[in-house]
């Protein structure tokens, strides 16, 4: 049986100077790297500063080492001290752009990649950073650097939730400075309760789900208030990786505007409503006034002018109280349609229906247009104010028939369908001339619609050349029961 052998034993001072060997390799390659490399320790005193720092920089090694870090401009301080509790937390960052300053105070773009710095028992001891000088090598990245920091709109880029690059524009709109912003978390800039929804489409177009997306929030300015952002967002490959470039303009402005023509529309129409109601009001007390008071006189006057006729034997007196007569019967029959133009009583004593079929029979008679008439609504339960809105749009759509339509019929509908009073008015005559209908003096059109608006109904007016004009009124009945 052959003895074991045992492999010849390493010499510790080999083994030693091999260790040395490979240190001072590693030393050799950080030293001479083309990239930056700076280390810091848990007081974020400088450990390691390379010759690619001395030339990016500007200062030596012996300048720097236990110092803090030389080159962060005062505006950064923050944030870079939010990237170091990252590292030393266990976070590994990429390709983060950053501005710092050379010893001579010239402003240098940069991208850095950091990690933990780490002993030989895994316990982390500091961070180690790598800088990558993007003076020169960022120029096909962000083309017309130039026209980008200039532009009128905001531009960015968004990585790994963070602002890449942000132009100035877009710094101003939150009240920050480039370097405050980037790179930065894009949700701290965000109002929380728009947070969710510009994360969620940011996440969107770096998976892939999404290409572009145009969409509104609120974000946070440095005072503290709230800006209106429109942006549009389209994914691209950033350094090779996903990444969303976008554009974005501050609407807030114009949003505080289109509030400001919104409330002042909405007082327009209260006004306007109001005015319809007043008018109302009045046309149903003339008419009361004309019928009761001047009516009444006028039949009292006839009464008075009978009384003489039949008790007189002058031929010539006779004669003179016939002429009184007929005079006196014409003003009454004068004031009777007058009270009823102002407000028809077959409105207030049989209701709705029974008021256009009297008012389609009047219009017949004196237009000589031919009228159909067909009701489908059975009994409705309308309130008094709504049931005059719908009849002075009737009636406001047969004028304008018997003023612009040339026309020699007219259809009239009016069905109940899906709990609303649909009113139809259809006339085959020349057509409907939107430009005429859109001019502002269009008063009658407007009054119409108006008046359709202030009980929540929906008018619709259509119409072609040739082809006659189609009056539409659908009126909500469960709505406005409510509303009486």
């Amino acid at each position: 049986m052959s003895p074991l052998t045992t492999p010849p034993a390493v010499e510790p001072e080999s083994e030693l100077q091999r260790l040395r060997e490979e240190n001072d390799m590693l030393r050799s390659l950080v030293r001479d790297a083309p990239v930056a490399f700076v280390a810091l320790d848990l007081q974020r005193r400088v450990k390691l500063w390379n010759h690619a720092a001395e030339r990016i920089f500007g200062w030596r090694e012996e300048e720097v080492i236990g110092k803090p870090l030389p080159h962060v401009p005062a505006a950064s301080e923050q944030t870079s001290r939010e990237l170091y509790q990252r590292s030393v937390a266990g976070d590994s960052l990429r390709d983060i752009e950053l501005d710092r300053m050379t010893k001579a105070g010239r402003a240098v773009r940069v991208s850095l990649s950091t990690s933990p710095l780490r002993d030989i028992a895994n316990n982390i001891i500091g961070m180690v950073g790598v800088y990558d000088d993007l003076d020169d090598s960022t120029a096909p990245e962000i083309p017309f650097r130039g026209l980008v920091e200039q532009s009128l709109v905001g531009l960015y880029i968004i990585q790994d939730g963070m602002f890449q690059y942000v132009n100035p524009r877009w710094a101003a709109m939150f009240g920050r400075t480039q370097q405050e912003m980037a790179p930065g978390p894009v949700a701290d800039f965000i109002s929380p309760e728009d947070r969710a929804t510009v994360l969620g489409n940011l996440d969107k177009r770096i998976s892939g789900e999404i290409s572009t997306l145009f969409y509104h929030f609120k974000g946070l300015h440095k005072e503290g208030r709230t800006v209106e952002i429109e942006v549009q967002g389209t994914r691209f490959q950033y350094r090779g990786r996903p990444a969303v470039i976008g554009v974005g303009i501050d609407v807030t402005d114009a949003r505080l505007r289109e509030q400001e023509i919104a409330r002042s529309q909405e007082r327009l129409r209260e006004l306007s409503q109001h005015l319809l109601t007043v008018r109302e009001e009045q046309r149903s007390q003339l008419a009361r006034e004309l019928h009761d008071v001047l009516g009444g006189t006028l039949t009292a006057l006839k009464m008075d002018i009978g009384w003489l006729k039949k008790h007189t034997t002058e031929t010539r007196l006779a004669a003179r109280a016939d002429t009184m007569m007929e005079l006196v019967r014409d003003a009454i029959d004068t004031v009777r349609k007058i009270s009823a133009e102002l407000r028809p009583g077959v409105l207030d004593n049989l209701g709705l229906l029974d008021a256009i079929e009297w008012e389609t029979g009047r219009f017949r008679e004196r237009m000589g247009i031919e009228c159909t008439l067909a009701m489908h609504a059975g009994a409705l339960e309308i309130g008094e104010a709504a049931a005059i809105a719908i009849f002075r749009i009737f009636q406001e759509a047969l004028t304008n028939i018997a003023r612009h339509a040339q026309a020699t019929r007219v259809d009239i509908d009016a069905v109940l369908a899906d709990g609303a009073l649909l009113l139809s008015v259809q006339d085959n005559g020349k057509g409907l001339d939107r430009t005429a209908a859109d001019n502002r003096k269009s008063f009658g059109l407007t009054g119409m619609a108006e008046r359709a608006r202030q009980f929540g109904a929906t008018l619709e007016i259509t119409g072609e050349p040739g082809h006659g004009t189609r009056v539409m009124l659908r009126f909500p009945l469960d709505k406005n029961e409510e509303k009486e």
